[in-house]
């Protein structure tokens, strides 16, 4: 459940520790609280002082009559802390902190520790420290220590900021381009309240309708998954800016999976699985958070791309691929549409070259306009538009396409945008054409159509479901082994196929049990010592007799004694090797530090580090979520059968995974790795089996 944020973000009065009447960060929050209209009680803590300007001052926080609800503190660390504790008790139910020191080393960590006990003692909802503060603009309130724009863009957008010093990035240079916000938040060292604090805050908030996150760590993953769940089934987009997509995780290199699943691919599975966009970088975070705020959703699937140039609309194409903007073709009647109002010479696709003619023809541009926005797979048309003011004709000219575009939006049931293929000045005519219209103008060709991609595929779901989540599975102990007879016997439990096998003692009894299992087979060391039997020679495949087979149990034996002296061996395992052709799979679970257990599915074998990084989703998940990771990876070509090959058996692969998955969640917090190498799936009704399977325990320790 989430915090009651009310004294925080409504708060009946507040008080700011630190300001004077000489510049100071407690000082400027005075000044922003005036300026953007707090209608509360407001006071200083100053004993040196009976005012600053109009605001009365009190000596100290015992002073403070009882309708207080904030206290911003900002003072030095040291100070901070005294400050605190006169706060908590005075019985105070909110504090914002400005003041850093607060950090993991040394002293920092020293106060740290006495903040968090002062805290949870106390209940105090705590914003920071080391911050800015927040301003919620719907609600005249900006306990905020740094510089806002002014006039500020207001509108729909909670900002929620895990580094203040980005937050300027944002909103200087979205100054004047109908990015209005309704909130700027900035988390600092979130020693009390988190980001899904202020999501899930704002999540019901009426004044907002998109969240912008950016996002260096998760604290409470649990926390922040329902916060964006609930934003989601509220209708408001969280779109996330991260950092750390290149560190891996802790586990991973112990086990294949780590060349398939980083630690940003594991964030990124979480993303998508609760409902959020993710977004690249700092300009694509901007546009796209202008773009959900400034537009509903497309009446199509699609977005059509218009231009009045060649070579834009091929630049357009090659970056729509890059971003993943899935732009559809015209349907016939549309084609033959435009080619009757096009110039001869023009090229009817998507995107669109509109030709020259029509970038000083009005009611030709138009035409073309709403004759792309009629065609059913189209829910969206974007025209690139050069918004620059040099050069008195050419101002004539751009002003005259975005009137036409003006006209466009009001005679169309497609979703009218505009984007610039260049981020720079705009001519001030032209934006008051579009702002008037309500037309979306875009900034930057990249980041542009990266804004429209996340858009139109999070609209896409209509009901942005959660994902088909599976009971959760009674605790599994650990296999003894961890990756022989024990590990296969619970895959085999758990629902997942595995070749017949069975433990020999000894070199004769291989060869017996070999015969009886039939031929071709394969022979590994069964020892719960040794996790990476290749290592040692512990693993021989594709043996055809029963005296290959006593020979190359002997050998096995003795390698793996000479070579792991202090292993317990129980023998070697003797299991039927799949016949037929087969396509290989990598199918890991790997424990991301912040998102938990994740799972990720490759092409197995040698295209396992050629392949590199594939999506990943976490734990737990269902056939609809394996099928997406499919889909959305290598797998997909390849089980469809690749340059002529067979088809392979999906719905066996899917049932495996969900299974393997299953069994993986049982294990939960024991686990550090689980993977499978090779998942062979067979062609189409003869399934899939799992030939090898290796665990890495939490505590894992030197694994042989």
């Amino acid at each position: 459940m989430s915090r009651d944020l009310t004294a925080v973000m409504r708060p009946r009065g507040i008080a700011v520790v630190g300001a004077s009447r000489r510049r100071s960060r407690g000082t400027l929050v005075l000044a922003n609280l005036q300026r953007f209209g707090y209608e509360g009680r407001l006071f200083a803590v100053n004993p040196g002082y009976e005012s600053i300007g109009e605001i009365p001052c009190v000596p100290s926080v015992d002073d403070l009559p009882d309708d207080i609800d904030v206290v911003v503190v900002a003072v030095a660390a040291d100070a901070s802390l005294e400050v605190m504790r006169d706060v908590a008790a005075a019985g105070i139910p909110a504090a914002i902190m400005l003041a850093s020191g607060f950090g993991d080393g040394g002293v920092g960590r020293h106060r740290r520790e006495e903040l968090e006990k002062l805290v949870d003692s106390s209940g105090l909802l705590l914003v920071g420290p080391n911050c800015y503060g927040l301003a919620d603009f719907s609600a005249g309130i900006a306990a905020y220590s740094g510089s806002i724009v002014d006039p500020l863009d207001r509108g729909g957008v909670a900002l929620i900021m895990q580094s203040g010093a980005l937050t300027h990035s944002i909103t200087d240079s979205a100054l004047g381009r109908g990015l209005g916000l309704s909130a700027l938040v900035t988390t600092g060292n979130e020693i009390g309240l988190g980001v899904a604090d202020y999501i899930a805050w704002y999540a019901a908030d009426p004044a907002t309708t998109t969240i912008g996150v950016f996002l260096e760590g998760l604290r409470d993953t649990e926390a922040f998954s329902r916060a964006c769940e609930r934003a989601r089934d509220a209708g408001k987009p969280v779109v996330v800016l991260a950092t750390g997509k290149s560190a891996r995780s802790r586990g991973a290199a112990l086990a294949h999976t780590g060349a398939i699943s980083g630690s940003g691919g594991a964030l990124a599975g979480l993303l998508r699985s609760i409902g959020a966009v993710q977004v690249d970088d700092m300009d694509e975070f901007r546009e796209t958070l202008l773009l959900f705020s400034a537009t509903g959703r497309p009446t199509g699937g699609g977005t059509a791309l218009l231009s009045i140039s060649g070579g834009g609309s091929g630049l357009l194409a090659d970056l729509a691929e890059d971003v993943g903007l899935e732009l559809p073709d015209f349907t016939a009647e549309t084609s033959a549409a435009l080619s009757a109002v096009l110039p001869d010479f023009g090229v009817v696709s998507n995107p669109l070259d509109a030709t020259g003619t029509a970038a000083d023809d009005p009611e030709l541009l138009h035409d073309v306009l709403v004759r792309s926005g009629r065609d059913p797979s189209v829910g969206a048309v974007c025209f690139v538009l050069n918004v620059g003011a040099a050069g008195e004709a050419q101002r004539g000219l751009y002003r005259r396409q975005a009137t036409t575009l003006a006209r466009f939006a009001t005679s169309t049931d497609a979703v009218p945008l505009a984007m610039s293929l260049t981020a720079g000045p705009v001519d001030p005519v032209v934006r008051a054409t579009l702002d008037e219209a309500g037309v979306p103008l875009l900034s930057g060709a990249r980041s542009s159509l990266a804004a429209i991609a996340r858009w139109s595929s999070w609209h896409a779901d209509s009901d942005h479901r959660p994902p088909s989540l599976q009971p959760a599975p009674e605790r599994r102990e650990l296999p003894r082994d961890l990756g022989g007879r024990s590990s296969l016997m619970q895959l085999v439990d758990a629902g997942v196929r595995v070749p017949r096998f069975a433990l020999a003692d000894t070199a004769e009894r291989a060869g017996e049990l070999a015969e009886e299992l039939g031929f071709p087979c394969v022979l590994k060391i069964e020892s719960a010592d040794i996790a990476h039997k290749t290592d040692v020679g512990g693993v021989r495949v594709g043996l055809s007799s029963r005296d290959e087979v006593v020979q190359a149990t002997e050998e096995i034996l003795a390698a793996a004694s000479s070579q792991v002296p202090d292993a317990v061996i129980d023998g070697v395992l003797v299991q039927e090797m799949v016949a037929g052709p087969g396509l290989e799979c990598l199918l890991g679970v790997v424990r991301d530090p912040q998102v938990g257990l994740t799972l990720s599915l490759a092409p197995g074998g040698v295209l396992v580090e050629l392949i590199g990084e594939v999506p990943s989703w976490p734990l737990p998940l269902g056939p609809e979520e394996v099928a997406w990771l499919i889909d959305h990876g290598p797998l997909a070509t390849l089980l469809d059968g690749y340059r002529g090959g067979p088809r392979y058996d999906r719905a066996a692969l899917i049932e495996n995974v969900v299974a393997f998955a299953g069994l993986v969640a049982a294990y939960g917090e024991q686990v550090e790795a689980v993977e499978i190498n090779p998942l062979i799936v067979l062609p189409e009704g003869q399934g899939a089996v799992a030939v090898d399977c290796l665990i890495v325990p939490r505590d894992h320790g030197d694994l042989g």
